[in-house]
C-alpha cells in the first residue's frame, strides 16, 4: 500500500516560538536587524512530514493487524528507505512521474511525501493512471518554442530534455548531503537555501492546489540565522534538529554546515 501525504507550499506553516530557539530565527521572525544573514528552509522540511506519514501508517498497521492478524514485522513501513518509492507510486496509480522527475498526483501535485506499508495478504491492485500531467506544458512549450516551465526554473539546468535528472547539477541533491564537494556552477546558483530547492515545483501548474496535512512534528521556521548555526558544534546541531526533517539520518551536522556556508555566499 502506497500513500502520499501533502505538505503544501508553506503559506500556512509557522513554527511555534515556544519550540524554536529565537536566537536562530531570522529577522522576519524576531525583529532582528536586516544585517542578519539568513538561510531559507523549503516547505517540505518545515515540519516532519516523513515522521507524520510513519505515525499515520503505524495506526493503520495496528488496525489491520487487529482485524486480519499477522505479526508486527509483516506490516513494514517504508519511508525514505532504499526501496524506490516513485515506481511504487506509479504502479499503484497514486501519481505519474512528471518531467521534473517527481511524482505528480491529481489531488496535490508534486508537493507530497510518499510512504508505503507492506501487507501480509493480497489486495486488488489499482491500475496506473492513464494521465500525462505534463501534456499541457509540453504543448505550450512546443507552440512557443520555449523550454518547459520546470526546466526553465531550474537554477542549474539539471534536467535533460527527456525529463531525467542530472543529479550532479541538482541543488537539492547536494543539500541532502550528497557529493564530496559542490561544484562551482552549482555553488554560484545556491542562493539563500539552507535546505531544499523547490524551483521546479513552484512553477508547476498542478501545485496551485492548496493541500496541506496537519502535523505538529518537527516544526522549523522559514528562515534561520546562518552565522549562529555555524557557531554550533556537532552535538548542538544534532540536538537542535532532532525530530525535524533536517535531523534525519542522511543530513548530518557537516552537511548542514556546508549548506549554511553556501547560503552565506549569496550575501557576499
Amino acid at each position: 500500500m502506497v500513500v502520499a501525504l501533502p505538505y503544501g507550499d508553506g503559506e500556512s506553516q509557522q513554527a511555534s516560538p515556544k519550540k524554536v530557539d529565537k536566537a536562530l530565527l531570522g529577522p522576519e521572525n524576531t525583529g532582528a536587524t536586516p544585517s542578519v544573514r539568513v538561510g531559507r528552509i523549503a516547505p517540505f522540511a518545515r515540519k516532519n512530514y516523513y515522521a507524520e506519514a510513519v505515525r499515520r501508517l503505524q495506526k493503520i498497521a495496528q488496525t489491520l493487524r487487529n482485524r486480519y492478524g499477522g505479526i508486527k514485522a509483516d506490516y513494514r513501513i517504508l519511508c525514505n528507505s532504499p526501496v524506490p518509492e516513485k515506481p511504487l507510486a506509479e504502479l499503484c496509480g497514486l501519481g505519474v512521474r512528471g518531467k521534473n522527475d517527481l511524482i505528480i498526483t491529481p489531488e496535490a501535485g508534486s508537493r507530497v511525501i510518499i510512504a508505503a506499508l507492506s501487507l501480509p495478504f493480497t489486495v486488488p491492485q489499482d491500475p496506473r493512471l492513464p494521465w500525462n500531467p505534463c501534456a499541457a506544458c509540453i504543448k505550450a512549450a512546443e507552440t512557443k518554442g520555449s523550454p518547459l516551465p520546470c526546466f526553465a526554473a531550474c537554477p542549474t539546468q539539471a534536467f535533460r530534455n527527456d525529463g531525467t535528472l542530472i543529479r550532479e547539477r541538482c541543488i537539492q541533491w547536494y543539500a541532502s548531503g550528497n557529493g564530496e564537494s559542490v561544484p562551482l556552477p552549482v555553488a554560484d546558483r545556491w542562493g539563500q537555501r539552507l535546505y531544499g530547492c523547490t524551483n521546479c515545483q513552484d512553477v508547476c501548474p498542478h501545485n496551485s492546489k492548496k493541500r496541506e496535512s496537519v502535523t505538529d512534528l518537527g516544526l522549523l521556521p522559514e528562515v534561520m540565522d546562518l552565522e549562529n548555526l555555524l557557531r554550533m558544534n556537532d552535538s548542538e546541531l544534532t540536538q537542535f534538529f532532532k525530530g525535524t526533517a533536517m535531523g534525519l539520518s542522511w543530513l548530518g551536522p557537516s552537511a548542514i554546515r556546508r549548506n549554511a556556508r553556501l547560503a552565506l555566499r549569496s550575501y557576499s
